[in-house]
């Protein structure tokens, strides 16, 4: 097979080594493609010279913009790359502007689009990841669920002779690389073994200026705690930062630092105590790690780490963020692992992209 891989921002880079190892190991022919979606250094030259993940064979370089204009773009410059490439295949993840646009692209010409960590809903159509992952979903010859509750997703919206229950690729890379984490970065940030927090924020419903009220919620959180917290900070964030110190918001016990690379995440994640992320990757592997996890989203998003007790959110006011926080306890790794796939998906993709294409 010919497969063309599409990714254009950091939860999709983290996503690429176990499916590009069974892919070569099933000796089929791949093609990398970024979108350009991320383009900060550290977002994604960095992360790539970091992790030792293959340079993409074709960058769009599609930059920032409205979601309609990156989108556009998107559909524009993949249309032609596909066109020259000819795959039999093109494969997709998660829920971004890259996600959407590179699967309209495809479909529009007929070639079958795979679609990784499909089927996944928070059932609010207000927030674009939600209106990205349905119609990916409905685009794609190949839904592959990470969980069952995301596969019953699919029958529900009548995709279920197209969808397959393959586990979550994230927790295959998660294993490849937590050996690998850094050695240095709780050094270099001063910080002890254990006695911390990690804290991750990048949403637009959390950091956007409109959203002041919402920012200011969590940071009377988590600026009051006993204990470090360590804010890898996303670019997008650093205006909402400056009005809250501007206007008298104390930063207290956080600490926000530039964003990290996978590995120092890894380590800063290893000996923490909880991590607060708006993230859709961090939680997973928060609890695979056996961490405390707030979850800070305003719909119950990953059901299962709640429902299972892995996890905690807190979706209103500083009260039920402090809340959750105190509900929070260490999480079951061993049942977590199982309940997402034991770290076996890639291998369980790429047989599925087999018989798809048979």
């Amino acid at each position: 097979m010919k497969i063309v891989r599409v990714v254009g921002a950091r939860p999709q880079f983290m996503q690429l080594p176990a499916l590009i190892a069974a892919l070569d190991a099933a000796g089929h022919q791949q093609v990398l493609v970024h979108t350009g979606q991320h383009y900060d250094h550290n977002m994604s030259e960095q992360f790539f010279a970091d992790m030792g993940l293959p340079k993409p064979d074709i960058n769009l370089e599609v930059g920032s913009g409205s979601h309609g204009a990156a989108t556009g773009r998107i559909v524009e410059r993949f249309e032609e790359v596909l066109r020259e490439v000819r795959p039999d295949a093109v494969v997709v993840d998660g829920d971004t502007n890259s996600t959407l646009g590179a699967a309209l692209a495809a479909v529009k010409l007929h070639i079958p689009v795979a679609h990784i960590e499909a089927g996944l809903r928070d059932f609010d159509r207000r927030r674009p990841e939600e209106i990205n992952r349905i119609l990916t979903d409905h685009a794609s010859e190949l839904n592959c669920a990470p969980i069952p509750r995301a596969l019953d997703n699919l029958r529900r919206e009548g995709l279920g002779a197209r969808s397959e229950l393959t586990g979550d690729v994230l927790l295959d890379c998660f294993d490849i690389y937590r050996p690998r984490r850094s050695t240095k970065v709780r050094k270099e940030l001063g910080l002890a073994d254990s006695g911390y927090h990690v804290m991750t924020l990048h949403r637009p419903e959390n950091t956007d200026l409109a959203e002041e009220t919402r920012f200011r919620d969590i940071m009377s959180v988590v600026t009051t705690l006993d204990k470090p917290v360590i804010f890898a900070a996303h670019p997008r964030t650093q205006p909402i930062i400056d009005r809250f110190t501007a206007q008298g918001g104390k930063l207290g016990s956080l600490r926000p630092v530039p964003p990290v690379g996978y590995f120092e995440m890894l380590e800063l994640l290893d000996g923490c105590d909880c991590v607060f992320t708006d993230s859709g990757g961090l939680p997973r592997e928060a609890v695979w790690s056996g961490k405390r996890c707030v979850m800070l989203f305003r719909v119950d998003t990953w059901h299962d780490l709640l429902e299972n007790g892995w996890a905690t959110i807190g979706k209103t006011d500083s009260a039920s963020i402090q809340t959750a926080f105190e509900a929070a306890r260490p999480a079951d790794a061993t049942a977590a692992r199982d309940f997402f796939g034991g770290g076996r998906s890639a291998q369980r993709i790429v047989a599925a992209l087999e018989r798809l294409l048979a």
